[in-house]
């Protein structure tokens, strides 16, 4: 017997999505060249530009943010280019798979899982590159895999004293933390519709520097659907070089007016404080973190070790199974060994508090040793009580 009537997604992605966002997509389809859609194009980028915080011009992509990723790669280099890597988990290690799919020569800065990116550690590589052979330097802002957030700010200023392309895997982390595109000089930056955007899956929103462009210009690497010079082009009459995701387009219009009405500040202060919720209630039930850094700590989504004698997966199928609950597992080298929650886009308190609440109820009857009943709820409650 189903003991749950509604499912509650808790994990980076995707995530849930509005009432609203949802209806949008049942609107009635129109031609993609035709008025109303350049309109709504150009009113939407434009909107974009304003949440990514940047004067660079932005394109959509159908496709996931991996598409944004392909498409950075293979427009933003040519044949023979040397790029540096700096990946601390699963989607680090997809940049590099990008990279030598495509020929490119891949120097890789690897860290243990949990750990962020060094910025010292960038910049004594850049400086041994005295020849300038290092074209680009390609990151996470926020690893999922492993709950981490790299310091994009510090990052930038050093590959930017180098000259190399600064090329942010926002994914994940846009709208959960900061992420000022122009101030901190990034120059492309990829976003995806199933994280904080509150979309399903199916976009990628990119923006790309005017340094990026010059870079595109001279690119000879192959590309034909995901080409950032072509969305470009076609970007700036408000079209798209191949028919786009129309429907979701649709939705992202109506997603973005939310945001924009809840307003930046908000949503980052609101990312910020379920992430707080969410790692005491982690540590009130006497969990161990993944990732024991607050500084460093993702604002999108927290990673936990089970207890001692119990399966993170034995976990992660009891809230599904008796609450409608879903957690993430762990990616990679992770895979079983953790379970991840998630806290970002249309997540509130009240998610929270319920996740938290139900993590206890399974915990203690699966024999969790410790558990105090209510540890994790009163943690949370405490963080969401401060004004």
């Amino acid at each position: 017997m189903k003991k749950y009537v509604s499912e509650l997604l808790m994990i980076p992605g995707p995530t849930p999505v509005p009432t609203e966002v949802a209806l949008a997509a049942a609107q009635n389809m129109i031609s993609h060249r035709s008025g109303p859609f350049k309109k709504l194009m150009l009113d939407l980028t434009a909107k974009l530009q304003k949440l990514l915080q940047t004067k660079n011009e932005v394109v959509i992509l159908s496709s996931s943010g991996t598409g944004g990723m392909e498409a950075a790669v293979a427009s933003c280099f040519s044949k023979g280019d040397k790029v540096l890597v700096a990946a601390i988990g699963n989607f680090g290690k997809r940049w590099v798979k990008l990279a030598k799919t495509f020929g490119l020569d891949t120097a890789v800065l690897e860290y243990d899982y949990g750990q962020a990116v060094d910025p010292s550690a960038v910049k004594a590589l850049l400086a041994k590159d005295t020849e300038k052979k290092i074209k680009g330097v390609l990151f996470q802002m926020n690893e999922t895999s492993t709950a981490v957030l790299n310091d994009v700010e510090e990052l930038a200023k050093v590959i930017k004293a180098h000259g190399a392309l600064i090329i942010v895997d926002a994914i994940s982390g846009f709208l959960a933390s900061d992420l000022k595109v122009d101030e901190w000089g990034l120059d492309v930056v990829i976003t995806g519709s199933q994280k904080a955007y509150m979309l399903p899956p199916g976009l990628a929103v990119v923006s790309v520097s005017a340094k990026a462009k010059q870079a595109i210009e001279t690119s000879d690497l192959p590309k034909f659907y995901l080409s950032l010079k072509a969305a470009l082009k076609q970007g700036a009459e408000g079209q798209t070089p191949y028919t786009p995701a129309v429907s979701l387009i649709y939705q992202l219009a109506v997603a973005v007016n939310l945001l924009e009405k809840e307003g930046l500040e908000s949503i980052l202060a609101r990312h910020e404080r379920l992430t707080k919720a969410v790692r005491a209630a982690v540590r009130g039930l006497g969990l161990k973190l993944l990732n024991e850094n607050d500084h460093t700590a993702s604002r999108a989504v927290t990673a936990v070790y089970p207890p001692e004698g119990i399966a993170a997966d034995e976990i992660r199928k009891k809230m599904k199974d008796d609450f409608g609950i879903t957690l993430a597992n762990g990616q990679d080298e992770l895979t079983g060994k953790i379970f991840r929650i998630g806290h970002l886009g249309y997540i509130d308190p009240k998610d929270v508090l319920a996740a938290v609440a139900c993590l206890e109820i399974t915990l203690s009857q699966l024999g969790a040793p410790g558990i105090k009943w209510g540890k994790g709820v009163q943690a949370v409650q405490d963080v969401l009580a401060q004004k």
